[in-house]
């Protein structure tokens, strides 16, 4: 460990996992059968799809948008490794890293070691990201399969909603996926004021958690769609 690394950087890094831990699991779990956050109102509306799309006969636009939402997973998978190749060649340059953050005001002088700790954190929140985004790709891939696999008339309804109920559950893992391959992308951002200095990577942590608990809990798109909750 370098020897430069002081308190301050010990809190703000564990509280930077604390703060992503946090949201991430308030997200999956608080109230999800009373429909309070947007993850799990959005999974109602999978569900409410996945049956309606089972009880046309035509199914081709489904797969459409199915597609529509592959395309995106697939260009933010391909971002995640365009940001590790890049991340890896700065570690090559970390001196001219170190001038640079020297000419900036108020910010924290560190040495070498220790920015490449502060890189090495980016490379894993990446590495992380990347992972994430390509099993949503593949759960999505798995999600098309069995739209194709549906027979065109169910026998029994029970056979109907069960089959809807496992499609909905392998879309939302899906969409799970993506969302926590994003949220590693917007937790990045934070962790680039570490570079600067560990008290603005505190407030920066801090900041980006509240935006995405303000939009799971609080936006006007939560509003709107729990207001045409089917």
């Amino acid at each position: 460990m370098p020897s430069d690394i002081t308190v301050s950087d010990i809190i703000a890094l564990c509280g930077f996992f604390l703060a992503w831990y946090s949201v991430s699991w308030v997200g999956r779990h608080y109230k999800e059968n009373d429909k309070t956050t947007l993850s799990s109102i959005s999974k109602s509306y999978r569900n409410q799809w996945m049956l309606h799309l089972l009880e046309r006969s035509n199914r081709m636009p489904d797969v459409a948008l199915i597609g529509n939402l592959m395309r995106n997973v697939s260009f933010f998978a391909s971002t995640s490794i365009l940001v590790l190749v890049s991340l890896i060649a700065i570690f090559g340059v970390v001196d001219d890293v170190v001038s640079i953050i020297y000419d900036i005001p108020y910010a924290q002088h560190v040495s070498p070691a220790f920015t490449k700790l502060k890189l090495l954190l980016l490379v894993l929140i990446f590495v992380y990201s990347f992972f994430k985004l390509v099993w949503s790709l593949r759960q999505y891939n798995s999600t098309v399969i069995m739209i194709g696999a549906a027979p065109d008339v169910f026998e029994e309804d029970e056979e109907l909603f069960s089959y809807a109920n496992n499609l909905g559950i392998v879309l939302h893992r899906a969409t799970r996926r993506f969302i926590e391959g994003m949220r590693a992308f917007e937790y990045a951002l934070a962790a680039l004021a570490w570079f600067i200095h560990p008290y603005l990577f505190i407030l920066a942590t801090i900041l980006v958690s509240s935006v995405i608990y303000r939009r799971e809990f609080a936006s006007r798109t939560l509003k709107a769609m729990d207001d045409e909750v089917l």
